[in-house]
Parts: structure tokens; sequence; C-alpha cells
């Protein structure tokens, strides 16, 4: 008895052109992972730094300590990306400097136009596939510190142009009532998973009279935190502690905040549980977390797409550390935070008219 097989029929035009498509795009995603490496190595070497003056390779080796030769490579590279601003033809006198929108991207750490944040955030990440590769294979998890400096600030980076701009000035005030509440004589709020602190300190800068106690279980960012705290005036009133448990006390806080963090918890009911009995009488939640679509679709916008690389790269693997773990993911979905709420025992979750293209906002009432 013989059995015959049809061959795969050939590929036709559309389908080659199809998968043109595909090897296009992944083609312009290596080079901008390649680009984006090149980054990293000016923001870790200093060599952005170098250019606040037109300066030409050797005086920027000679400033950030690399081989001239080197330099020069990194700085035409730079000019050839677009990257970097270029002035004259003779390769041993031509300089090298950053236009105005150059140096808000690449010396500005505040602003929030900063990519030095996403290289940290790729090199790290990069840096740390090794281990993610295990945890899969073992079906552990990868705590946030093992990730490394790099990721740790990166994250406070890229988030940090939003604290301290919009946060404060634009989607707090749209949130009248958690507004009135951080105005109250002797206010007190919680801020959840601060990492190094920039939520919390861009919150007692704006209200003058609010105590912020943030907590974090990775004990790195709570150094640099309260570093960073003291820096910015704020260190009576931006406090900050390592504390495994999300929250140890009963009716002490005015307004509760996970900003980007819940995703990340191993247990975010048990936390939002623990953080309602630490609210006082008329105390609400409000979480910043990802502004994932209402619903798993295929082909997916670009911010989709980037919680998803995300999430699968780290989120996930941070929130699978813990035993039991929730697995939440970046995929954090507006019916995912209503589950956990209503687990966790609060009444309502409400939704502010607060737009922004990475992010979801949520009130939630006790």
């Amino acid at each position: 008895m013989s059995t015959t097989i049809d061959a795969p029929a050939t590929a036709g035009p559309a389908t080659e052109e199809q998968a043109g498509a595909i090897m296009e795009r992944l083609f312009e995603a290596v080079l901008g992972e390649l680009e984006i490496s090149t980054v990293w190595l000016g923001v870790k070497l200093g060599l952005y730094d170098a250019l606040a003056e037109p300066a030409t390779s050797a005086e920027v080796a000679a400033a950030t300590g690399v081989v001239e030769r080197y330099a020069r490579e990194w700085l035409e590279q730079q000019a050839i990306a677009g990257l970097v601003s270029v002035r004259g033809d003779d390769q041993a006198t031509r300089t090298f400097h950053l236009s105005e929108a150059q140096r808000l991207a690449f010396t500005d750490t505040a602003s929030p136009f900063y990519v030095g944040a996403l290289a940290l955030l790729g090199g790290g990440c990069g840096a740390s596939m090794p281990t993610v590769l295990e945890a899969w294979r073992a079906g552990r998890g990868v705590s946030f510190g093992e990730y490394g400096e790099d990721v740790r600030l990166g994250q406070g980076m890229f988030n940090r142009g939003t604290f301290e701009g919009p946060l404060v000035q634009e989607f707090l005030p749209a949130v009248p009532e958690v507004d009135a509440l951080l105005r109250r004589d002797g206010a007190r709020a919680l801020d959840l998973g601060c990492g190094v602190g920039w939520s919390g300190i861009a919150l007692a800068s704006a209200y003058p009279g609010l105590t912020v106690d943030g907590i974090d279980s990775d004990e790195a960012s709570i150094m640099d935190a309260r570093s960073h705290a003291a820096e910015a005036g704020v260190g009576d009133r931006a406090r900050y502690e390592v504390r495994l448990s999300d929250a140890d006390a009963e009716d002490t806080y005015d307004v509760a905040f996970f900003f980007e963090s819940l995703h990340d918890m191993g247990h975010p009911v048990e936390a939002l549980r623990a953080v309602r009995r630490a609210l006082r009488p008329g105390g609400r939640v409000l979480v910043m977390d990802e502004g994932a679509e209402e619903e798993f679709a295929p082909d997916g916008s670009p911010v989709e797409r980037f919680l998803g690389a995300c999430s699968v790269l780290h989120c996930l693997p941070v929130g699978m550390s813990e035993e039991g773990s929730a697995g939440t993911g970046a995929m954090f979905r507006p019916s995912t935070m209503r589950r956990y709420a209503a687990e966790a025992g609060y009444s309502e979750v409400q939704v502010p008219a607060i737009e922004h293209e990475m992010f979801r906002f949520y009130v939630l009432v006790p």
C-alpha cells in the first residue's frame, strides 16, 4: 500500500510579496536594534555629553577616555544615521555636535523625549536574555533586580518626564476627587512599586502639604529613590522603604498609587486588598497602567506590539518570580483591572477622561 503526499503549491506573487514585506519589516527592526545599541554605547560612555559644544573625534576621545579610532567610527555612524550633526569635510578637522532636538533626545534626562531611557532598557533586556531563556525553560520567573542596573535606571527615566509634567500638571487635576484628597491638610499618599522614586518626588513637589511613602521590593531602586528625593529637596516628604508587603497600616492614606506597577506584581489582588485597608475613609486608589486594547486581536498597533514584546521579555518574567503568581504581564486590559478590583473588594472602577498613547488610568472606589 502506498501513500501519495501532494507537493505544496508553488508560492504565487501575492504570497511572495507578503513574505517580502515580513522580511523588510524585520530588517528595519534589526536596523533599529543595532542603532539603539550604538545609542546605548553613547549613553554609557558619555559620548553625547561630550558634544555639548562642537568637537572633533580627537576631542571627543580625550573627553571620554575612548580610543580616537573608536570615537571617530561612532561619530561617523551617528552622523550617517542622522542622530548627530556634523560640519566639515576633512576627517581630521570635521566637528560633530548636537542640534537642540538631538540634545533633548540624548542628553536631557528629564526630557520626555529622552531616548537614552529606551537604550538602557533595550540594552539591559538584551543582556538578560540568557537569564530569561533559562527561566522559560525552568518555568520560573526573573526578579526585577536580576535585570540589572540598566533596566532599573532606564525604566525610571522612561516615565520621569510623564511624572514631572503631564501627571501633576494635567492628569491629576482632571480627577478632581483625587486632586482634592492630595490637597488636604496633612495628606498622605502611598506609592506602590515606586521604583527609583520619580513619581513620589513629582507628587511631593506639586503638592507642598503632601507626604508620600514609596515602597518597592527592589533594594537598589529604593536606594536610588532616596538619593533622588534628597537631591530634589523633598527627602522629608518623599520617603522610601523596602517592604515585601504592599501595605502594613490601616486608615493611613488618602490616596494610593500604582504607577505602571500593578501588572508586574505577582499577587495584584492581595496588593489591592491591603491598600483598601490602608485608605482613610473617602480615600481612593489611582492606577496608571498599560494602555492595552480592550480585547486581544492579531496585527496590533505599534503600542500593542511594544507592550506584547515587553511582556514576553520582562514584565511577565518579573511577575512570575513570585510563588503562586497571577502572571498578569503587560497586556493589562480593562477587563483584568475590573476583575482584580472586584476580587479585592472595590465597589467601582472609574476610567477618567485622560488621554495617553501608552497608559490607561483607573480610579478605584472602596
